[in-house]
């Protein structure tokens, strides 16, 4: 009972595998070589029957020069010496039989040197032992100059079978049926089957249908009908000069076959019927124009049942021979190598100009007013207005006022301020509110030294996001070169892609091609990409591409898919949060993703205070650090940038930001903490946490941007975890309870364990501040 189970699950995943691949997967190896002995032997005695120029037979013997040595070939010896003897009668069956044992013997005899795996030696023994054996047979008959044409041409045709029959059988042979069939295998596949198709046109039924011209005129029509006119031109040819040798010889199946191909294939986008139509009307034309020689009214017969069978093919065999047919476009998946780096750079650009966006009002200059002059006109402005001398001091005696206060300037810059002496006597005994027109020109000195100030510091504050600029321009031409340079196509995978694409009946382009991290990318656009994201076809490519896959969502795109390469770990993780008791909204903000170079970016900021004005500080400055990972900047570089920026804007706000950024590699497991200012992290390996600190200031104290950000990296491993909080979790009291709670974590639930240190925190008093917690665990991503 148990055996007749195993069978039966057995059966029921082959049947399942030949439903979802169209391959019947043998796995019992003596099962499989038995199948192969058995198929050597068969294609052994249909070889040996196809004849051409009425009676030379030379493709058997290819076949058992291909089959080599082994159990292989000498079950194809067998079934060319079964075969010779069936088609060719005694005589003419000896003497092929006979080349086909001496083919085999030369084969067994260097069987395992050198020469024999070279790809020429069966090619070139078979035609030399059939040249000696024939020239031996042929010797007492006449050789007349067609005799001598025709044996040449058989000598010829016994090593061109040789050498494609090998190339039929590498990828068997190999073991490799997954890969897609070159272009040299697919014409020896095609050449196998049309020699094949010989020998069964010898096989009629109601006396003069060939079962093997019907068969080949389904294949040129279903060729034209998937590929178009080339290939039903192509294949037509092929079939009919194949009928052609094997009957009479003179081409009227070449001609009639290649007219109906290319007829056919011109109608190949109207539908079945078109196509029918135009092969049946094309083959009647050829009959007619053949009318001195002899109507050939079995191709008129012959064609109808090949009508009758093409528009009984089911779609799925019509889209697995156009899967054949498919054209690669290497200049395609160039171009679409250069439009992702590209739209990178555009995402790049984007993320610095929502930048410039912010910081446009903060940015536009003022008036200069540092002039040393309007220290005394905006004194006299305020104090002389109602004096009664104004119009004596400030238009009579213009002159000896303007010089008096000329005089008195230099000893109130160089001491800071002015004292009474510093103006001469005739003025200041003149001046009837001397003290307070000394006052007011004190007030506007301190203005002007404020305003100088000020404006250095605009200064060396523009010119810092100049400098900024300039590098990330240059950064963005590197990045460029980079993307540009190191994007490189896979044809193999693409082809195959291809070919599963077409016989799904998906109409969409397709390009599969490495990133400059050197993992694999596929990108698919058209109507029927967006079944590429359903997780079933994800799997199905993942298995086909040999690459684990994921797909990257497209925002607004249903036509368009995109799938890289699977990470093999995964991030699983847990937060908790509670904002400070009294207010509405909590300062901190955090977010966590993950970027398309496999990268997981955890960002944790805490705002000024509390309330309204520190969540919308932190969740801009999380917003803008979002934008710029994402569009592939390193977090080295856009943090700089944005504590230049925020750098800026804190001179017009006095506001600032900590900020926490957790960068994970799940490729690597390597990962690095940037602190600004930010509450300590912790590291848990095994039983061991270590505390992660850094002495920056908040983003935005710093002056001019210059500060750069603490950098912490280490190399996590499977079961790790990263903690990361703010500072009002672990309070002013310490935080040796927190690592102890960590250490004790069993990592089962990474959102447990915040909650309980955020409840921890309040029992310990810290509703002074808002706190979150969020704790981030490694895993090996399960198969």
């Amino acid at each position: 009972m148990a055996t007749k189970d195993s069978l039966r699950s057995r059966a029921a995943r082959m049947g399942e595998e030949m439903r979802e691949t169209g391959k019947l997967v043998l796995r019992a190896p003596a099962l499989v070589r038995t199948a192969e002995c058995a198929m050597h032997f068969l294609l052994g005695a249909l070889l040996s029957g196809a004849e051409i120029f009425g009676g030379y037979a030379p493709f058997g013997l290819g076949l058992v020069a291909a089959s080599g040595a082994g159990a292989d070939g000498l079950f194809a010896l067998l079934g060319a010496c079964f075969g010779y003897f069936s088609f060719q009668g005694f005589l003419d069956g000896l003497r092929y039989s006979a080349s086909a044992i001496l083919i085999y013997s030369v084969a067994f005899a260097f069987y395992g040197g050198r020469l024999s795996r070279r790809g020429w030696f069966a090619p070139l023994a078979a035609a030399l032992v059939d040249a000696v054996t024939g020239a031996v047979y042929l010797s007492d008959t006449h050789w007349y100059p067609s005799d001598v044409i025709f044996f040449s041409t058989e000598v010829l045709l016994v090593a061109a079978s040789a050498y494609f029959c090998r190339i039929a059988f590498s990828p068997w042979k190999a073991a490799r049926e997954e890969e897609p069939l070159t272009v040299r295998q697919t014409i020896s596949l095609l050449l196998l089957g049309g020699t094949v198709l010989m020998t069964l046109s010898k096989v009629t039924i109601l006396d003069s249908v060939s079962l093997g011209r019907a068969a080949a005129a389904l294949a040129v029509l279903l060729c034209a009908s998937a590929g178009g006119m080339g290939a039903g031109a192509a294949v037509g040819v092929a079939a009919g000069v194949g009928m052609d040798l094997s009957s009479e010889g003179v081409p009227f199946y070449a001609m009639a076959y290649a007219l109906a191909g290319v007829m056919s294939g011109a109608f190949h986008r109207q539908g079945r019927m078109a196509v029918a139509m135009a092969y049946v009307l094309s083959n009647a034309l050829a009959v007619l124009w053949s009318w001195d020689n002899g109507l050939h009214l079995s191709l008129l017969y012959e064609v109808f049942v090949a009508s009758v069978l093409f528009l009984l093919t089911p779609k799925s065999v019509l889209r697995r021979i156009q899967a054949l047919l498919v054209r690669e476009t290497r200049q395609d998946t160039k171009a679409r190598a250069m439009a992702y780096a590209r739209r990178r750079l555009e995402e790049t650009a984007q993320a610095f100009r929502d930048l410039h966006s912010a910081l446009r009002p903060v940015c536009a200059g003022g008036r200069n007013d540092n002039d040393t002059a309007v220290i005394f006109d905006r004194a006299a402005s305020r104090v002389c207005r109602t004096c009664s001398l104004q119009i004596v001091c400030w238009q009579r005696d213009y002159v000896s006022t303007y010089n008096a206060l000329n005089d008195a300037l230099p000893a109130m810059l160089e001491r800071g301020h002015g004292e009474g002496e510093d103006f001469p006597g005739y003025f200041s005994d003149r001046c009837q509110k001397f003290p307070q027109f000394l006052a007011a020109a004190n007030e506007e000195l301190s203005a002007l030294f404020t305003r100088r100030q000020y404006q250095s510091r605009i200064k060396d504050n523009r010119g810092e996001v100049c400098r900024q600029y300039g590098a990330l321009a240059a950064a963005l031409g590197a990045a460029a070169a980079e993307l540009s340079a190191e994007l490189a196509p896979d044809p193999g995978r693409e082809r195959r892609l291809r070919q599963h694409l077409t016989a799904q009946g998906l109409e969409c382009d397709c390009a599969v091609f490495y990133d400059e991290r050197g993992r694999l990318r596929v990108e698919a656009d058209g109507p029927g990409a967006g079944q590429l994201r359903k997780p079933e076809e994800v799997h199905r490519l993942s298995g086909l591409l040999s690459v684990p896959l994921r797909p990257l969502e497209e925002e607004g795109r249903r036509d368009r898919a995109v799938l890289v390469q699977l990470e093999p770990y995964q991030a699983v993780a847990g937060v908790a949060a509670r904002k400070k008791e009294g207010e509405t909204v909590s300062g901190d903000t955090g977010a966590w993703f993950k970027g398309e170079d496999g990268k997981v970016y955890v960002l944790l900021c805490d705002g000024m205070g509390s309330g309204p004005d520190a969540n919308r500080e932190s969740g801009e400055v999380v917003d803008l650090l979002e934008k710029f990972l994402r569009a592939g900047v390193s977090p080295e570089e856009a943090l700089r940038t944005l504590s230049g920026a925020l750098s800026l804007k804190g001179e017009e706000t006095g506001s600032f930001t900590t900020i926490d950024l957790l960068a994970l590699d799940l490729f690597t497991g390597s990962a690095a903490v940037y602190k600004f200012g930010a509450a300590p992290t912790y590291v848990k390996k095994g039983a061991t946490v270590t505390r992660v600190t850094g002495a920056s200031l908040p983003a935005g104290l710093a002056p001019g941007g210059t500060a750069l950000p603490d950098i912490s990296r280490f190399q996590l491993s499977p079961g790790d975890c990263v903690l990361m909080v703010t500072d009002g979790v672990a309070g002013s009291g310490g935080d040796v309870w927190l690592r102890e709670r960590l250490r004790s974590f069993d990592g089962s639930s990474p959102k447990e364990i915040a909650r309980i240190l955020i409840d921890e925190s309040s029992r310990r008093g810290g509703g002074e501040d808002d706190r979150t917690a969020l704790l981030l665990r490694l895993d090996k991503r399960s198969k």
